[in-house]
């Protein structure tokens, strides 16, 4: 007994199936997560190590730097590591292979860095190991204002309180803190006083740190209670530091550090500023881990901020700017718009095919129509209007068939929802996690259109037998069990496309498994709607042709005919044109525009603002200034939060929506670019947020000299930015900073008992200051700093004349062990692959990242490298180059399982080739498309295509099968062929046009985000456009043809069986 005969004796049981699992893809919409991008193409943990002291970037890399790249390169899955020295701090960078268990490589990365921990300096800090990259973007800002305290004092609350409460919510990876001074108790000790006594800074320090201790001594019994021995002597005030004894005078009394230094809880000199808007604050700057989702975590800091302005002081706002969860939701939002523009499309389309419209009601569903497109308003108040319509639909007699038709589309998509969420549920996370993304919610709006395909093609072989004769019940039930194998083809060809892509393991696959799932689901859905709900409800709802489809189908049969009958008698010429046109459809498809992922105008980009090195902080602050000014002046901007730094600062600029402004992103910066160029000596640059892709094109020039590696750097920046096009051309290496170079003279040390080290750290101490100890505070650990007073460490004559303080009370001058050399020392280091490693990089602009690498190339021709210096492409150009090799294996494969399926169904080996000829008809539309609309092929283009051979081979399947199933009640081929073309030109036109419909909404979609899924919608309809009427006209002619190959191999056979 068939599913459908099933359906048709026993409706209530179909029935409550249905509605169960419908009720279950309700429940399981509210548990989906939502994002922009399924998180699987940037996993990466971070190492970030400080060395207190500041030692400088070459002997970071070596003492730190390289220790832990070797310790760390066998990690499993590592797909690339990455690593910066600077003075005083090294940050590790390890990215991973798609589909990596985060959590277990954070634990390989933790056991393996574990074994060469102690092997770091001493000064070396707690690390910071976590999943995110330090480089990154911050999802989030939050801006702390007051109107009544310093900054200084919100600091104070931001650090104790605020900061420490945010970097605890699940999926915050790190939370950086800029503007204000931080809180010491500074040492500041007179030089003159503890020379005079015969005190080394270093004696000082230790006699801190030693005399701030809690310190549990042991335990004893006394009678019936055991009593805990503690020692305790930690301070407790500031007044407790600076009456500690330091040392005993030659008369005998006590020398204590407030006689010989000035003890203050102060703050230490600025090392950033924080401005929103111009005005003061202190800012934190939210990253996420890499795996984590944006939205989600973005939503619980939001809660998080909102508990905080209940703890902090009244007079102090805690301001959120720069969310990135804003974008995404936009970008979601207009998708689902999109997605019920094109659902409505469909109904109306369908409404002209099958249902008897009356005159008079046609311009009111047209008003609501252009209504539910013209107006700009949320998602869900477009709910209601959505519904009226269905409503007018559903108790309009004459509109009820379309009901039989249509209901395939919210079942099949709520259904897939409880698929998804029941996957998760099942899967590990690692294996399968499926979200609400651009991507599933492609895969859902290309669903739509291809849902109602097989409930049309059952439905229209339901309509054609009731008006044969037959009554409701035997023209459903023989009108579906006919199209069981044609839809089942149909399906099967359809998912079979996406197969490979699901257990591939690449950034394609894994991006874009979303669709596959989302498409396999929905059609497998609509499959059994298609065989259970539509003869079911065509058993109880009249059924007949709609009068507008008359009126539309009338003159198409009249001009079909007449081409068929033209075609048939040039048909030799005619295949011979399709085919010429297919070559030339290769050879644009060759000059079009190569490009990794689609970028999308976010409303946010971020100024670069870089000085020479060793700059000091108030002159970059002048300059950032002088960019807010311009910022202040620009209508489009909405806000604009500066971190200014001494070399390297930065501006987060975002701008109003994009349909509140006239200029685009683009247009903005451009207008900008002419005065900040005249801000010297900064260079500036800016760089647009991207959720993924990118507009730059990247060089990796490795080598093992820096001085040779600059030159060559250099001159490849020179001739990449003369390239027309390129902007924001950049160096990623800072030129050496200015330094004063300590030779120590071993020799002489030796004489007075000094070691290098030993000189080494006494200058740090003396100059920089060392933690000598934590004074803990009511609410917090405040670091107490030694250090000489700033009136001893001014000048150069200051550093000659530094003093060691021998064990014997002999002092010894700096300048008597040492000599002094001015120069330039490397400010960071960067290597790539445990190579040294230069980034030269620009904005492309315009061009296609594949036209920007040809580009270059050439630019860079005449370069004369040395041995052992060469450059790599970086950035997403590797990634385009891997997925276009994938793409065309991926191609190759579908094809020959589409053939492998269709072999079987037709029990044939030569009718699926002339089924998957619609193929070539649709690449011919699909590339033409692009190339009218100049837009370059990317991975959602390439995907497209993927899905269109999928997709238009379910018309060949119509046509062939129903040539096959007339063969036998007649012999007479060219009138099957015509018969045939005519009776499924209804079945073809309506399952093509609904799945163009609904795409088009995407395709002409300008808001934000629409970016990232035009391409894909404009090779869908590009290609459909072209295959429908094609394969209309031309499959019954390759049919004749092959047929006519056939009948004259099997004739010269006959004649050679004869002859013999």
């Amino acid at each position: 007994m068939s599913i459908s005969s099933v359906a048709i004796k026993r409706p209530i049981a179909v029935i409550m199936f249905f509605l169960a699992v419908i009720l279950m893809g309700i429940v399981s919409l509210f548990y989906l997560p939502v994002e922009l991008y399924p998180n699987v193409s940037f996993h990466n943990i971070s190492i970030i190590i400080i060395i207190r002291g500041g030692i400088p970037p070459t002997e970071v890399e070596s003492l730190v730097t390289k220790p832990i790249e070797e310790a760390i390169s066998t990690v499993s899955h590592l797909k690339q590591l990455l690593s910066v020295s600077k003075e005083g701090e090294a940050t590790i960078v390890l990215s991973f292979e798609p589909g990596t268990n985060m959590d277990f490589a954070a634990l390989e990365v933790r056991e393996k860095f574990a074994r060469v921990k102690n092997k770091l300096p001493k000064e070396a800090e707690k690390p910071i190991i976590a999943q995110f990259k330090q480089t990154d973007t911050p999802i989030m800002i939050l801006a702390v204002t007051s109107t009544k305290r310093t900054t200084e004092s919100i600091r104070k609350i931001v650090d104790e309180t605020i900061k420490e409460r945010i970097k605890r919510i699940s999926g915050v990876a790190n939370v950086e803190v800029s503007g204000g001074r931080e809180r010491k108790i500074l040492v500041e000790i007179d030089k003159r006083k503890i020379y005079k006594n015969r005190l080394a800074i270093e004696r000082v320090i230790s006699i801190l740190s030693a005399n701030n201790i809690d310190l549990m001594s042991g335990d004893i019994e006394e009678g019936k209670n055991k009593y805990i021995i503690r020692t305790i002597g930690s301070f407790k005030t500031v007044d407790d530091i600076k009456n500690i004894a330091v040392a005993t005078t030659p008369s005998g009394s006590v020398l204590r550090l407030k006689e010989i230094a000035r003890v203050e809880d102060s703050y230490l000199e600025p090392k950033t500023y924080a401005r929103m808007n111009i005005r003061p604050v202190v800012s934190l700057y939210v990253q996420k881990e890499s795996t984590a989702n944006t939205i989600k975590v973005s939503m619980d800091v939001e809660e998080g901020v909102e508990r905080l302005r209940q703890i902090v002081p009244k007079d102090m706002r805690i301001i959120i700017t720069g969310s990135r969860s804003r974008f995404i939701k936009t970008a979601i939002n207009n998708l689902k718009i999109s997605l019920f523009r094109g659902a409505l499309l469909i109904i109306f389309i369908l409404a002209l095919f099958m249902g008897h419209i009356p005159s008079k009601g046609l311009p009111l569903l047209l008003f609501l129509i252009a209504l539910f497109f013209v107006i700009a308003a949320p998602v869900f108040m477009l709910y209601p209007l959505f519904f009226i319509i269905i409503g007018i639909v559903i108790f309009k007699k004459d509109l009820r068939a379309i009901l039989i038709v249509t209901l395939s589309i919210p079942m099949s998509l709520v259904i897939t929802f409880g698929l998804m969420q029941l996957c998760n549920l099942t899967l590990p996370a690692s294996v399968l996690n499926l979200t609400i993304n651009f991507i599933t919610m492609f895969g859902l709006a290309l669903g739509v259109g291809m849902l109602v395909d097989n409930s049309v093609v059952v439905f229209e072989n339901i309509l054609r037998k009731s008006e044969e004769g037959l009554d409701r019940f035997d023209s459903a039930l023989q009108g579906s069990t006919e199209m069981n194998r044609v839809i089942i083809a149909s399906t099967l060809t359809t998912v079979i496309v996406f197969l490979p892509m699901v257990f591939l393991k690449s950034e394609m696959s894994l991006l874009y498994g979303g669709v596959a799932w989302t498409v396999t689901f929905s059609l497998i859905v609509s499959l059994f709607v298609a065989l259970a709900i539509v003869p079911l409800m065509a058993s109880r709802i009249k059924i007949a042709t709609g009068k507008y489809a008359v009126l539309i189908l009338a003159p198409l049969y009249k001009y079909q005919k007449k081409m068929l009958f033209w075609i048939m008698r040039r048909r030799r010429m005619v295949l011979s044109l399709v085919m010429l046109f297919f070559f030339a459809t290769l050879f644009i498809y060759t000059k079009l525009g190569k490009e990794y992922m689609g970028t999308t105008e976010q409303n946010k980009f971020t100024v670069f603002v870089e000085l020479p090195t060793g700059a000091k902080l108030d002159v970059s602050d002048k300059i950032i200034r002088r960019v807010e000014e311009y910022l202040k002046d620009i209508p489009e901007v909405k806000t604009y939060s500066s971190r200014v730094e001494a070399w390297s600062s930065k501006i987060y600029v975002e701008l109003v929506g994009l349909k509140k402004r006239k200029r685009s992103m683009k247009e903005v910066i451009e207008g900008l670019r002419p005065k900040t160029d005249r801000l010297r000596p900064a260079f500036i640059y800016y760089e647009e947020e991207q959720e993924v892709g990118s507009k730059e094109i990247i060089l990796d020039l490795f080598g093992y000299d820096y001085d040779t590696l600059r030159e060559l750097a250099i001159s490849m920046a020179t001739r990449m930015n003369s390239v027309k096009g390129f902007t924001d051309t950049k160096i990623r290496m800072r030129e050496g900073r200015p330094e004063l170079g300590l030779k120590v003279d071993k020799q002489k040390a030796g004489m007075y008992d000094l070691s290098t080290r030993g000189i080494a750290d006494s200058v740090h101490a003396q100059m920089r200051g060392l933690r000598a100890t934590l004074f803990h505070s009511r609410s917090s650990e405040v670091e107490t700093i030694a250090r000489l007073d700033e009136k001893f460490r001014k000048t150069f004559k200051d550093v000659h004349k530094l003093v060691f303080i021998q064990e014997d009370g002999t002092r010894v001058f700096l300048d008597q062990v040492a000599d002094f050399k001015y120069g330039l020392g490397p400010s960071e280091i960067w290597r790539k692959g445990r190579s040294r490693m230069i980034q030269v990089s620009s904005n492309v602009g315009t061009h296609s990242l594949s036209k920007a690498a040809m580009l270059v190339e050439e630019a860079l021709k005449d370069i004369k490298f040395p041995e052992s210096y060469y450059y790599k492409f970086g950035g997403d150009y590797p990634s385009l180059l891997r997925n276009q090799k994938e793409f065309q294996f991926l191609i190759w494969v579908i094809l020959i399982l589409i053939y492998l399926v269709l072999a079987s169904i037709f029990e044939s080996y030569y009718q699926p080739l002339i089924i998957m000829a619609t193929v070539l008809f649709a690449a011919i539309g699909a590339i033409f498309s692009l190339y009218l609309t100049d837009t370059p092929i990317g991975m959602g283009a390439l995907i497209g295509m993927m899905m269109l051979s999928g997709i238009v081979v379910n018309n060949g399947i119509i046509l062939v099968d129903h040539i096959n199933l007339l063969r036998k009640e007649t012999k007479n081929i060219y009138r099957i062929l015509v018969r045939v073309s005519q009776e499924r030109l209804r079945p073809v036109l309506m399952t093509s046009v609904t799945t163009i419909i609904a795409l088009v909404p995407m395709a002409f979609d300008l808001s934000e985000g629409s970016n990232l899924w035009r391409p894909l919608a404009l090779t869908v309809i590009g290609g459909l456009v072209v295959a429908t009427p094609l394969t209309l006209l031309l499959t019954s002619n390759i049919y004749l043809a092959c047929e006519q190959v056939k009948r004259f191999a099997a004739e010269r056979i006959v004649k050679k069986l004869i002859r013999r």
